[in-house]
């Protein structure tokens, strides 16, 4: 008797973990700040992200994970000495702390905290010397907030960069991004 409670419990656990997991596309516009001692970074940037999102729902208090796979390409406008913009792609994997304080049916406000890792894969506009003084791992924290309508996710997102970029100079990545998130 013990066994088959055992057998439908885990049963209706795995089939209430089947549920809460979503996976989506994602795409958004990034708002980027090299923060730097060295004025030609320093001028905000516009540019852009796309990757693949997944969604892990715990029904406890409302909480779940939303690691991400993105790309994202920082950029920020210069008055460099060649006259080039700067900006730099990375491959991000953010996994937020995801929290839905009110059970509302339809429109869900929700709230992201977390980590987020990169690693540089494109360098543009920065000369030679430069490039070879940019690190190109980076990591930092995130904090944002948005609203979930049915299978779309509209949200804010502010991330500060918190290793230094540069081998010579102070320099970390600033970014906020407007996204939305499409979940199948």
């Amino acid at each position: 008797m013990r066994k088959i409670l055992l057998v439908l419990v885990a049963v209706m656990f795995f089939g209430s973990m089947e549920a809460q997991l979503r996976f989506g596309v994602k795409a958004g516009v990034n708002f980027s700040k090299f923060n730097s001692e060295e004025q030609t970074l320093n001028k905000d940037g516009a540019a852009w992200q796309v990757g693949l999102a997944s969604q892990f729902k715990i029904p406890i208090l409302g909480l779940g994970i939303q690691p991400e796979l993105l790309y994202s390409v920082y950029k920020g406008k210069g008055n460099t000495n060649n006259g080039n913009d700067n900006s730099i792609g990375y491959f991000n994997i953010p996994i937020n702390i995801r929290w839905q304080p009110l059970p509302i049916p339809f429109v869900k406000p929700v709230i992201l905290a977390g980590p987020y890792f990169g690693y540089a894969v494109n360098l543009k506009g920065f000369d030679t010397f430069k490039k070879e003084n940019i690190k190109r791992f980076d990591w930092g924290i995130g904090l944002g907030a948005g609203v979930e309508i049915w299978k779309l996710q509209i949200e804010g997102r502010y991330n500060w960069g918190l290793q230094n970029l540069s081998k010579i100079k102070d320099l970390k990545n600033n970014v906020f991004t407007l996204s939305a998130i499409y979940f199948f």
